[in-house]
């Protein structure tokens, strides 16, 4: 390669990632005359409940009720008792005490809780667990709180802030809808008599693009499914029934207007007030959780407010994560320069550009939400990608320290760096690969990170921190020097 050729070559490089540097990892600009900011490609990621912070509430199932609130029964009971007239009101000898909540008398049997509602409680649980995992949170945390009332954590992504037609609110309402899932042609007040549908008549529930309409929930039938959708379509087109509304329990979930004759298909697309993708998700996520009898609860829950709550890890988590992880890249980058000098400018530019395609691919990937397990998995995916381009430049010192020239040792250092390389990326990916395969919360998410960082290792480390080392080498005259290679006698080769 020609001097003035990689002249322009390097100056072109360090001005795209010069600029991409900036435009990834910048404070947010103000855009003047307006409210609007130029935001950096990382400030676009969403966080996880560690770094973040986000939204909470807790579900307490029907009969059961929180401490404070029984506290004001007791005393709005013991001021009603005392003036004579107590009519109308709740008894606080009607309640039990149990773990940190107040269980209704009817719940319990010789203080304890009775078995039908610890198994309610339990399918009540696993059903809400199931609906946020369906949802596709990194970072959620649903666990038993004072016994017999459920917490739930969520991140606070972009996908549920209430100017995108979801709040956290709705997602939290949505899904402590109990009971099964049902098809009518009327309102349903009473599920009783009624046959739910389950997954042998719906496969499973999911989101598309619709186009001018927004988002639609998409609903796969089984042959069965098909055949109960077109008996059912096909009377309401007889009763003159106009409206399919689809129900989990009593709590409408869907309402597909328009029905004018036979529905016999084996997908349905379901529009509506979904204008963003979250929101046709969750009620995706509702109907899915149900189609699994296991996970169907009958136990009403409600919740009394939503809270927000900081970083788990601490109000400044992510800068601090920030910090740490930008000036374990720059140690990392110091001591590639100072063991491998040229080959080591080599390495700088091909990790910059790992890292910059790394946070292009976060930014614009929807999903993915960065939490510590998503970092841990940057850094390692970072590891691997500096291991291995450490590991061609020992290979090529040592080719040049038996004789060879200074391109015969680069091509012959590769050559040898190649099987392991690729083997070890290919192990790595399908790896990872399994883990977002198979694995839920965090975990899915950070196999998926790990992945990415893997693809790029590889193109970066056997191709792009090549290239930019023969690009380099076009310039000095010293090119032995340049490697920070010796022989007994320094020779200067092309």
């Amino acid at each position: 390669m020609g001097k003035k050729k990689s002249v322009v070559l390097i100056v072109l490089a360090t001005i795209v990632l010069a600029a991409l540097l900036f435009m990834s990892v910048t404070p947010a600009i103000p855009i003047g005359g307006t409210p609007d900011r130029l935001e950096s490609f990382l400030s676009t990621a969403d966080l996880g409940t560690d770094l973040g912070g986000g939204f909470r509430t807790v579900y307490y199932p029907e009969g059961v009720i929180s401490q404070p609130e029984y506290a004001l029964i007791e005393s709005q009971y013991a001021e009603a008792e005392a003036a004579g007239d107590t009519a109308g009101l709740e008894d606080p000898a009607d309640y039990v005490r149990v773990g940190g909540v107040y269980l209704a008398a009817e719940l319990c049997e010789d203080g304890a809780p009775t078995q039908e509602f610890q198994d309610d409680f339990a399918a009540a649980l696993r059903g809400v667990k199931q609906r946020f995992e369906n949802k596709g949170y990194a970072g959620y945390s649903v666990k038993v709180r004072d016994g017999y009332s459920i917490e739930v954590c969520i991140p606070y992504p972009e996908e549920v802030d209430g100017t995108q037609g979801e709040t956290p609110g709705t997602v939290f309402d949505t899904f402590s809808y109990a009971g099964g899932l049902y098809f009518s042609g009327s309102a349903i007040t009473d599920t009783k008599g009624l046959d739910a549908w389950t997954k042998d008549d719906v496969k499973g529930a999911g989101v598309a693009d619709a186009g001018d309409s927004g988002y639609a929930v998409v609903l796969h039938f089984t042959s069965q499914g098909r055949e109960k959708m077109a008996t059912l379509t096909s009377q309401m087109v007889t009763d003159e029934q106009t409206t399919l509304y689809v129900y989990v329990g009593t709590n409408q979930a869907l309402a597909i207007g328009g029905i004018s004759a036979e529905m016999d298909e084996s997908t349905l697309y379901v529009t509506g007030n979904f204008g963003t993708r979250a929101a046709a998700q969750t009620v995706a996520a509702l109907i899915d959780s149900v189609l699994d009898e296991e996970n169907v609860f009958d136990i009403g829950l409600t919740y009394s407010q939503v809270y927000t709550f900081a970083p788990t890890l601490g109000e400044h988590a992510a800068l601090a994560v920030a910090v740490s992880v930008g000036a374990l890249f720059a140690v990392l980058l110091a001591v590639a320069l100072i063991l491998y000098k040229g080959m080591g400018l080599a390495h700088v530019y091909g990790f910059l550009t790992y890292i910059l395609l790394f946070v292009l691919c976060i930014a614009l990937l929807g999903g993915i939400v960065i939490d510590m397990a998503g970092v841990l998995a940057i850094v390692l995916s970072a590891a691997v990608m500096t291991s291995f381009n450490w590991y061609a430049f020992r290979n090529i010192r040592t080719e040049f320290s038996t004789g060879k020239t200074l391109t015969a040792a680069i091509k012959s250092g590769y050559k040898k760096s190649l099987a392991l390389t690729i083997d070890a990326h290919i192990v790595l990916a399908a790896a990872a690969l399994a883990v977002y395969l198979i694995a839920t919360g965090p975990a899915r998410i950070a196999g998926l990170i790990f992945l990415i960082g893997t693809l790029l290792s590889a193109a970066c480390t056997l191709a792009v921190t090549r290239f930019f080392l023969y690009v380099f080498l076009a310039q000095p005259k010293n090119k032995i020097a340049f490697c920070s290679f010796r022989r007994e006698e320094a020779e200067d080769e092309d």
